[in-house]
């Protein structure tokens, strides 16, 4: 036998040996696989326990972010309260043509460009935030509002320009910046609850005139005009400021977290790729809010002296008017409410209806010298007007989509301009704001046409609600 023939059955032994072996490795680690996979079943890594451990912290962070966008909702509504100041412009235009030793009628244009620049520092907030964010916008808004009440107060005697121009023009432009922001930031952390959300900030803007106003004019004998403007100014300059350190913006994830039936497998935002001037729905929209607002504006510039002339005391008359506050306030969180249990048409109809009735109980007082009536109708007025930044806001969110809520909003917000001017328009008709019969008797014939917008308005809806969700 030669050499080779004696090893190579050595070196197939070794070969085999070593084929074994692997083999067995083989079987071991399928073994080992398995156990793998058995404690992924019941044991501490992996398997089902892996996907409970995901539930606990997806739990958890929805825990965690209602926590935080309750903060934000608080922390905006107390914001709102002292920006809504503005608005007790009623309650202070007595006391202006008093102190600064002014025309009543001409003190009483200031609202007017009040609500304009308004609207126009809201569309400057949206820009301003999209370039250097909503702690810089807040910030400028703040500076705004403070130099807005402080120059009435310390320079506005003797001169309507100082108070057209501080009062009106700067102060509008700082709250109509501050409102946008702050509105269209904190109503991102409730994709699931935009009616609430928007009926919060609204009813504690709306119920500033009332408990801060009311409280400012009654510090009015005790300090002066001046001194409680500029303390107004300093205040609601504060409290922005601080606003605007705490505020920010939700998770980019926040629609899945919390309306997860709202979020799409592709992450798409249905409307957020329409031009808003560029679709029918909001001009059938605007005919809507600009007649409810020019209802709203007629009455809340000259609740105090309409009262008098139905023959309520002075008294009552500014009394009436932080009710009005209130009502608008409270409108705020109703009409969010109905928003969020029906939809967009629905209440617009509601809305518009009781803007209706306001006019009518409006007419009704001035046609027969029934105080009761005006104090009915004015409360409706406050209730409808209360009611349209809040559907104006949820509309916009929910056609127009997150990506540029703020813009969005604010261009829709525009029908305060035009219903500004169309309350104007109706007072000039009707020979000035010493005619009210004649005026609410315009509006009341618009209040129909705003009805009956709802119709075509709801058809576009439908249409359109249909082509976003493909």
């Amino acid at each position: 036998m030669k050499a080779g023939d004696i090893t190579r059955p050595a070196i197939r032994g070794r070969r085999g040996f070593r084929r074994q072996c692997m083999r067995r490795s083989a079987a071991s680690a399928r073994c080992r696989g398995l156990g793998r996979r058995g404690r992924g079943l019941g044991g501490p890594k992996g398997g089902i326990n892996s996907q409970r451990r995901g539930s606990s912290m997806s739990d958890s962070t929805v825990a965690r972010v209602k926590g935080e966008r309750m903060r934000t909702l608080a922390c905006s509504t107390f914001a709102l309260l002292f920006l809504g100041l503005i608005y007790a412009f009623s309650m202070f235009a007595a006391p202006m043509s008093a102190a600064f030793e002014l025309e009543k009628g001409a003190v009483g244009l200031t609202f007017n460009i009040m609500m304009i620049a308004f609207c126009i520092g809201a569309i400057l907030g949206s820009q301003v935030e999209r370039r250097i964010g909503v702690k810089g916008a807040i910030v400028i808004a703040a500076a705004l509002f403070f130099c807005g009440f402080a120059g009435t107060g310390l320079f506005a005697k003797g001169s309507i320009a100082m108070v057209y121009g501080c009062y009106g023009v700067l102060g509008g432009l700082g709250v109509g910046m501050g409102y946008n922001t702050i509105v269209s930031t904190t109503n991102l952390w409730f994709p699931d609850k935009v009616g609430f959300s928007s009926g919060v900030l609204m009813m504690g803007f709306g119920l500033g005139s009332l408990i801060l106003g009311t409280l400012s004019v009654n510090l009015v004998p005790l300090f002066g005009l001046g001194t409680v403007f500029a303390g107004i100014g300093v205040a609601g300059g504060v409290v922005a400021v601080a606003a605007a350190f705490m505020l920010r913006r939700p998770p980019e994830n926040i629609v899945a977290l919390m309306a997860p039936e709202q979020a799409s497998a592709a992450g798409h935002d249905p409307g957020s790729g329409d031009a808003v001037l560029k679709t029918p729905i909001l001009y059938l929209f605007w005919i809507w809010a600009v007649i409810v607002v020019a209802i709203g504006l007629a009455t809340i510039g000259n609740c105090a002296a309409n009262a008098q002339l139905v023959g309520l005391d002075a008294a009552f008359a500014t009394l009436l008017v932080g009710l009005v506050s209130t009502c608008n306030g409270l409108a705020r969180v109703v009409v969010g409410m109905i928003y969020d249990r029906t939809n967009v048409k629905v209440t617009m109809f509601v809305d518009g209806a009781v803007a209706a009735a306001a006019c009518a109980c409006i007419i009704g007082a001035f046609a027969t010298g029934t105080p009761a009536l005006y104090v009915a109708g004015a409360l409706c007025c406050g209730f409808a007007y209360g009611g349209e930044p809040v559907v104006a806001s949820a509309f916009a969110r929910q056609r127009y989509g997150s990506k540029k809520y703020p813009l969005n909003l604010s261009i829709i917000n525009t029908s305060i301009i035009y219903g500004s001017l169309l309350s104007m328009a109706a007072q000039a008709a009707a020979g000035g704001v010493d005619s009210p019969l004649a005026v609410f008797s315009i509006l009341g014939v618009l209040s129909v046409v705003a009805l009956i917008d709802v119709l075509p308005f709801s058809k576009k809806w439908n249409a359109d609600l249909r082509a976003l969700r493909g």
